[in-house]
């Protein structure tokens, strides 16, 4: 059940510099109505989309549920410090914000902050603090955006704990920059290591790529998170998906 602390705020305006189409969002934690109110006003002009909460339960409902970019955190709030988003080994990837007393730097130090501005925030700091974090929204949107393309596996093996097999009824039901996801005739191993040729529609020839399982269902689909390494072809991969983009998320990719 959600709590009566649970507040979500979708507030749409034309935007100065992001995108007019609400595709990043924020979560607020935030105390001190004055310093929420300009942070409100701020994230509304710039076209984030905005959820609010002031307890720990419900932002961490809010990170799960949503795709929420940046995070805008009080921290001298009691529980910020609880908020799992902000833990140095939280797998979220977003921006995070610190608001923090006077000019103490260190404040929070022992969490996942970028940023860090008085909480006295005025609408030209927000705003500095904002196209700071821009261009890291930007890309991490653009790397996670998964592409319901038809691309076929033509040839794959899985090597797992010392034994090799070749992958068999394979098929693709999305790709992003960072991984793809599988389905497979049987579940594949977590952590398994897998090497396949990938058959892009458009594309002259096939791209090879590798990475490791990192969950699998056992219906048998799986998701698949490529190796860090970028090679020539995996660049060829990503410049592909980067034309596949949508038109809104293409002018950010450009902007970015």
């Amino acid at each position: 059940m959600r709590s009566n602390n649970l507040a979500l705020n979708a507030t749409r305006s034309r935007t100065k510099g992001f995108a007019p189409w609400n595709l990043f969002s924020a979560l607020l934690f935030l105390g001190e109505q004055q310093s929420a109110d300009v942070v409100r006003r701020v994230l509304a002009d710039y076209g984030i989309l905005v959820h609010s909460a002031s307890a720990v339960m419900d932002g961490d409902q809010i990170v799960r549920r949503n795709r929420v970019d940046l995070v805008i955190c009080d921290l001298e709030l009691p529980g910020a410090g609880q908020l799992s988003c902000l833990e140095p080994s939280t797998g979220w990837r977003g921006m995070a914000i610190g608001l923090i007393p006077g000019t103490r730097a260190d404040y929070g130090f022992n969490r996942r902050i970028h940023l860090r501005v008085p909480k006295l925030v005025s609408v030209d700091m927000l705003a500095r603090a904002l196209k700071a974090s821009y261009s890291s929204m930007a890309q991490r949107r653009i790397a996670t955006y998964r592409h319901s393309v038809p691309a076929r596996v033509i040839s794959g093996t899985l090597n797992h704990r010392g034994w090799q097999r070749t992958l068999h009824q394979i098929n693709v039901v999305n790709l992003s920059r960072t991984g793809l996801c599988l389905n497979a005739a049987e579940p594949l191993p977590h952590g398994a290591a897998i090497s396949m040729n990938l058959m892009l529609p458009e594309g002259p020839s096939s791209l090879h790529a590798s990475g490791h399982v990192v969950w699998s269902h056992t219906s048998g689909r799986a998701g698949i998170a490529f190796d860090g390494a970028l090679g020539p072809e995996m660049k060829k991969l990503q410049e592909q998906l980067d034309n596949w983009l949508p038109r809104e998320l293409g002018m950010v990719a450009r902007t970015a």
